[in-house]
């Protein structure tokens, strides 16, 4: 592992040298494609691989593998801040980070599973100082959380359970800490029958499940019940709220999925995109939808009509890793190129 990064950190650094050429073409694959909808502001050249990125708000958080955990203030795109660094002790290094932007945590999920240590450590934000750890067992994959005031819930994929869990923390004003122990609120975690899940998004109490079984299912996290199950076209890997659709990275497509009476919910919409065939990955911000494909880079689709998506950009990146958006900032991070910042 050590030697990769070292040899892809030696391609990051001349890769910079063309960035502007990598990463500003908009007309790859459609050359009727309207113009640019997010503008590159920053690249950051992270100390180890970008593996993964979050960002909320004027949040960004950074898992930079061996380097650790970065967060940077992106209220000025232009010119991030770094507000906070953690580097895990010993063989650990960070895979996959998780902000909650409600209450100032960021949560770090560290690898290898052998290797000893503070594999899920939670962080205050304000003053650096950890908080606890996730009650976390297995590996390190996809983490999202779901926070309120003073509660801090973060959902976990666990491929080896075949299900999604969860590990919270709540403040007890009366000792002025955060405590995993005193929380009220009980989940339910998904347990699937078959299918491997691979993604998801939560809304509510609802999670939408992208399964290696060619399924979508939507599962309520407080009834235990799955509202919903839709076979899609594709293969899906990840899955993203919108309205009362669900959209889905089904491969080589965009597949948009119709639950807003989850007894009828069926696919409504598949729309093809040229040159895609691996896409991993999506997220919506605002109407949307960015989708990532691991060996071509980032698509963007309006969806603000989810019958008819029209592609409006694509971003080409050498080894994109993830993406994230938030009240029009966009994020990637790659392998070779580091963290690339945008702006609509």
């Amino acid at each position: 592992m050590t030697s990769r990064f070292v040899r892809r950190a030696a391609f990051g650094a001349l890769a910079l040298i063309s960035l502007a050429a990598a990463v500003g073409c908009d007309d790859r694959n459609d050359p009727d494609t309207p113009s640019t909808v997010y503008h590159l502001k920053k690249t950051i050249a992270t100390p180890g691989v970008a593996q993964n990125v979050d960002v909320k708000g004027d949040l960004l958080a950074v898992a930079a593998s061996s380097a650790g955990t970065y967060v940077y203030n992106v209220s000025d795109t232009e010119n991030p801040a770094q507000i906070f660094h953690f580097v895990p002790a010993g063989e650990l290094y960070t895979e996959f980070v998780s902000l909650d932007a409600v209450n100032g945590f960021v949560l770090s999920m560290c690898a290898p599973s052998l290797a000893p240590g503070d594999k899920y450590p939670i962080h205050r934000l304000a003053d650096s100082t950890r908080i606890g750890g996730a009650a976390f067992t297995s590996g390190t994959r996809e983490v999202m959380i779901a926070a309120e005031p003073s509660h801090f819930v973060a959902w976990k994929l666990e491929q080896a359970a075949r299900g999604v869990v969860y590990s919270q923390y709540c403040f007890l004003p009366d000792s002025n800490e955060w405590r995993p122990d005193y929380c009220d609120d009980f989940y339910i975690d998904y347990n699937a029958a078959f299918g491997l899940p691979r993604g998801f998004d939560i809304r509510d109490s609802l999670f939408a499940i992208a399964q290696d079984n060619y399924e979508i299912r939507v599962h309520n996290y407080l009834t235990g019940d799955v509202e919903a199950l839709v076979q899609t076209p594709g293969d899906p890997y990840d899955c993203a709220w919108y309205g009362d659709y669900v959209l889905v990275a089904d491969n080589y497509a965009l597949t948009v999925i119709d639950v807003a009476d989850f007894s009828a919910a069926s696919v409504v919409r598949t729309y093809g995109i040229s040159g895609a065939d691996r896409l991993q990955k999506i997220v919506v911000d605002g109407h949307y939808a960015i989708l990532l494909d691991d060996s071509d880079g980032l698509y963007i689709v309006d969806v603000s009509d989810p019958l008819h998506p029209v592609l409006e950009q694509s971003i080409s990146l050498p080894e994109v890793s993830s993406v994230s958006a938030s009240n029009g900032v966009l994020v990637a991070s790659d392998e070779q190129l580091g963290v690339l910042i945008y702006r609509r």
